[in-house]
C-alpha cells in the first residue's frame, strides 16, 4: 500500500531546536578548548583528538545499531536530555578535579554532541522529501547559525559575569531544552520495522553502497585536513594569547565571527548556489578554498592568516558544505540511512580527525618553522585530494536519487492500478512487438512483370477494399513500383493495417521514400501519423534521421508517434541512439508551449489497434498525460530507462515523497532550461489562455481541420462497414 512520509516535526520546532543545538555547539567549543589548553600543554592536543575519535567511532556504531531497532524520533530527544544532565555533572567534576574534568568535557563535546548533531539531521531527513529539504534545510540551518552566533556571544560575555566553569550549567540547560522541544512537539514517525540484514551492519551498508563510500571518504579527508589546520591554529593561538580568560575571549569571538559569516552564507547564498551550481560544486567549495588558503599561508606563515584560513574553512563547513552534504541523505531509504549516517557523520569524521592528529603528532618532532610548513603542505595536499572526490558527487547524487526513486516506487500502490511491485523486470520497458508478415524463404524478385504490376496498381486504386486486400495479402511484400500507392492506402482505415504489414514485409530500402512522405507537409495527416511504426520496423540510421526530423512536425500526433518509434528503435538497437543535443532540442520545442495546450493534447483513435504504437507505460495508458508521456519517451532515448519510467509513473501518483524524488532526479539529469520549463508546465494551474486575435484564429482553424479529418475518417469507416456487409 502507498505509505506517505509523516511530516510530524513542525518547521518552527526544527528551527528552534537547531538554534539551541548550535548555540550549545559554539559555546561548548569555546569552553572545551579553553579548559583543556588551560590545564594541559598544547602538545597533548593530538592525543586528546585521537582518544575522542576512538570514542566517537564507538558511539557512532552503537547509535547505528540502536536506530536499526528504534525510530530516531524516539531516541534523539532522550539523547539530548541525557546530554544536558551529563553536562551539569561535568560542572561538578571540574570543581573536584579540573584536569580530569577538562578531559571529560572535551570527550563529551567532540563525541557525544557530534552523535546528537548527526542524529538530529537523521531525524529531519526521515521527515522531509528531497524537494522540501531544499526549501526547509536552508531555513533550519540558518536558524542554527543564528543560534551559533548567540552561543558565541554567550561564551564571550559569560566570564565577565560568572565563573568560567559555570557556563557548563547553561550548556546543559540548552541541550535539555532541545530534548524537551522534540519530546513535546516532535511527534512520532511511523515505525518502518527493523533494518534488513543487508543494512543492519554499518560495514555491510558501506560495502553494499558505493555512494555511501564516497560520502565516507569525503568526510574523512575533509576532517583530516581540518584537523591539521586546527592544530596549527590553536597552538599558535595559545602561544599568542596565553591561558585563561583571554584565550576564552579570543575563541568566543572567533567562533562567533565564524557563525555570523556562516549565517550570511546559509541564508543568502546556499539555496541559490545549490540550484545554480549543483551539489558537487557547492560541496567542493570547502576543499578548494582550504587548498587555496593553505597555499597563501605557506607563503605568509603568520598567526592572523592561520586564523583567517581556519575561519573560512569553518564558515563554509557550517553553511554551503552542510547544506549540500545533508541533501545526499534525503533520498536514501530509511534503513540504509539509519545504518550508515551516524557512522559516516561521526565515525569517519573522527577517524579523519585522528588521522590529522597523528600527522600533527609526528610533525611535533620537527623544529617549529619546519613543522608549520609541513602542516600546511599536508593540509593542502589532503584538501586537493578531497576536491577530486567532491567533483564526482554530481554523478553520485543522481545515482542516489535513482536508488531512492526505485525503492520508494516499490512501496507505492497507484490509485486504480493495484499493487505496483517495482522490480527490474517490471521497470524495464518491454520490447514492443510490431505486426510482422512472414515472407517465404525463397528469393523474391525485386520487380514483377510490367503487366502484372499494372494490374496490381489498378486493383490498389480501385476503391474496392476486397480487391485491395487481395493484392496486399500476397505475403511477398510490395513491388517498388507499387510502394507509393500502398503508402497512400495508409490513409484508408479499412485497409491501413494490411498496407502497413505489406510495407513492413517488403524487402529493400524503403526508409528513404517513407521518410520523404513523413516529412512532406502536403502528405495527408492520416498517412504521416502511420508511417513511424513502419520505420521502427526497419531500423537504420536513415530511419532514425527521418524520425528525428518528424519531431519537428506541426501536428502533435505525428511527433508523438515519431517519439515512440524512436524509443522502440533505441530499445532494440542502442547503437542507433540519436545525438543528445538533437533530442534536447526536440524536448525544448515540446516544452515551449502554452500550458493549456500542453494539458489538452490527445491522440486520434487512441483505442484503434490497427496503427497504434504501444504507450510508454501500458498501465497508465488510460490516464497518462500524452504531452508528458511524449517528453519522457524522448528522454528515454538518452537517459536510463528504469528511473525515467518510475519518474513518469510517480508524476501520476498521489505519493508526495515519490513525486519529490522524481522531480529531484529530473533536476539532476536535465539541463537547467528544460528543468525549469517542465516545472512550470507541470505545476502551474490550468487557466484560461489569453491569445492574440491571430493566435485564436490559428487555433480555431487548426481545430476545424481536426474536425474535418475526423468526419472524413468516420465516413470512410462507414463505407468500409457497408463493404463488409456486402461481402
Amino acid at each position: 500500500m502507498s505509505r506517505s512520509v509523516s511530516r510530524t516535526l513542525p518547521l518552527w520546532t526544527a528551527m528552534a531546536a537547531a538554534g539551541l543545538m548550535m548555540a550549545h555547539q559554539v559555546a561548548s567549543k569555546a569552553i572545551r578548548d579553553s579548559l583543556f589548553l588551560s590545564t594541559h600543554d598544547a602538545s597533548a592536543l593530538p592525543r586528546m583528538v585521537m582518544a575522542a575519535a576512538v570514542l566517537s567511532v564507538i558511539l557512532g556504531g552503537l547509535s547505528s545499531k540502536l536506530f536499526a531497532k528504534l525510530s530516531p524520533a524516539r531516541v534523539v530527544p532522550l539523547g539530548f536530555l541525557a546530554s544536558g544532565v551529563l553536562q551539569i555533572g561535568e560542572w561538578v567534576l571540574l570543581r573536584i578535579n579540573p584536569s580530569l574534568g577538562s578531559v571529560i568535557v572535551y570527550l563529551h563535546t567532540v563525541a557525544f554532541a557530534a552523535v546528537l548533531l548527526s542524529s538530529f539531521w537523521l531525524l529531519l531527513s526521515e521527515q522531509t522529501n528531497p524537494q522540501e529539504a531544499k526549501r526547509r534545510y536552508g531555513r533550519i540551518a540558518g536558524m542554527g547559525t543564528a543560534g551559533g552566533v548567540t552561543g558565541g556571544l554567550l561564551a564571550a560575555r559569560w566570564t565577565t559575569m560568572m565563573p568560567e566553569t559555570s557556563l557548563l550549567v547553561a550548556l546543559g540547560i540548552l541541550h535539555a531544552a532541545v530534548g524537551l522541544l522534540l519530546v513535546l512537539h516532535g511527534g512520532r514517525v511511523p515505525a518502518t520495522g527493523a533494518v534488513s540484514a543487508v543494512w543492519g551492519s554499518p560495514r555491510k551498508a558501506l560495502a553494499s553502497a558505493p555512494h555511501l563510500r564516497y560520502l565516507a571518504v569525503l568526510v574523512l579527508l575533509g576532517t583530516a585536513s581540518a584537523a591539521t589546520l586546527d592544530f596549527l591554529f590553536k597552538s599558535t593561538a595559545a602561544a599568542t594569547f596565553g591561558k585563561g580568560d583571554s584565550l576564552l575571549q579570543f575563541f568566543a569571538v572567533f567562533y562567533t565571527s565564524v557563525s555570523v559569516v556562516s549565517f550570511g552564507l546559509q541564508t543568502v547564498v546556499s539555496r541559490i548556489a545549490l540550484e545554480k551550481l549543483g551539489v558537487a560544486r557547492v560541496v567542493g567549495t570547502l576543499p578548494l578554498s582550504l587548498a587555496g588558503g593553505t597555499a597563501l599561508a605557506f607563503v605568509m606563515p603568520v598567526f592572523p592568516l592561520f586564523a583567517f584560513v581556519r575561519g573560512v574553512e569553518s564558515s563554509l563547513r557550517g553553511s554551503l558544505f552542510r547544506a549540500g552534504y545533508e541533501l545526499f541523505y534525503s533520498p536514501i531509504p530509511p534503513a540504509e540511512k539509519r545504518a550508515a549516517k551516524t557512522v559516516i557523520d561521526v565515525g569517519c569524521d573522527r577517524l579523519g580527525e585522528a588521522a590529522g592528529a597523528a600527522i600533527c603528532q609526528a610533525l611535533l618532532l620537527l623544529p617549529q618553522p619546519s613543522m608549520v610548513s609541513m602542516l600546511l603542505l599536508a593540509t593542502g595536499g589532503i584538501a586537493l585530494a578531497n576536491s577530486w572526490v567532491a567533483g564526482k558527487l554530481d554523478k553520485v547524487y543522481v545515482a542516489v536519487l535513482e536508488r531512492g526513486l526505485l525503492n520508494r516506487a516499490a512501496e507505492v500502490q497507484l490509485s486504480g492500478l493495484g499493487d505496483w511491485a517495482v522490480d527490474p523486470e517490471l521497470l524495464e520497458s518491454r520490447t514492443i512487438e510490431l505486426p510482422r508478415v512472414e515472407v517465404p524463404v525463397e528469393r523474391v524478385s525485386n520487380t514483377m512483370p510490367a503487366d502484372l504490376a499494372v494490374r496490381h496498381l489498378a486493383e490498389l486504386r480501385s476503391g474496392d477494399s476486397r480487391r485491395v486486400r487481395a493484392v496486399l495479402a500476397i505475403g511477398q511484400g510490395v513491388d517498388p513500383v507499387l510502394v507509393p500507392a500502398v503508402i497512400d492506402l495508409l490513409a484508408w482505415d479499412a485497409v491501413s493495417s494490411q498496407a502497413k504489414n505489406a510495407l513492413i514485409a517488403t524487402r529493400g530500402a524503403l526508409t528513404g521514400v517513407l521518410s520523404d512522405r513523413l516529412l512532406d507537409r502536403n502528405t495527408d495527416f492520416a498517412i504521416r501519423r502511420r508511417i513511424p511504426p513502419i520505420l521502427a520496423a526497419k531500423p537504420d540510421h536513415r530511419a532514425v534521421d527521418g524520425l528525428m526530423e518528424g519531431l519537428k512536425d506541426e501536428r502533435f500526433e505525428v511527433r508523438y508517434r515519431c517519439g515512440r518509434a524512436l524509443d522502440l528503435i533505441v530499445l532494440n538497437h542502442p547503437e542507433l541512439k540519436p545525438a543528445p543535443d538533437a533530442v534536447y532540442d526536440a524536448i525544448d520545442r515540446e516544452l515551449s508551449v502554452d500550458s493549456g495546450l500542453w494539458r489538452t493534447r490527445r491522440l486520434l483513435d487512441e483505442s484503434s489497434s490497427s496503427d497504434q504504437m504501444s504507450h510508454l507505460d501500458e498501465a497508465l495508458m488510460e490516464r497518462a498525460d500524452r504531452s508528458l508521456e511524449h517528453v519522457f519517451s524522448l528522454l528515454a532515448l538518452i537517459l536510463p530507462r528504469e528511473p525515467l519510467k518510475a519518474a513518469f509513473r510517480s508524476l501520476h501518483s498521489e505519493d508526495e515523497l515519490l513525486e519529490s524524488l522524481a522531480m529531484e532526479y529530473l533536476d539532476g539529469v536535465l539541463p537547467a532550461n528544460l528543468r525549469d520549463k517542465l516545472r512550470l508546465l507541470e505545476r502551474r494551474p490550468v487557466q484560461a489562455s489569453k491569445h492574440s486575435t491571430e493566435e485564436a484564429a490559428r487555433l480555431l482553424l487548426q481545430s476545424h481541420q481536426s474536425i474535418e479529418i475526423k468526419l472524413r475518417q468516420l465516413a470512410e469507416a462507414r463505407a468500409a462497414a457497408e463493404d463488409g456487409q456486402r461481402e
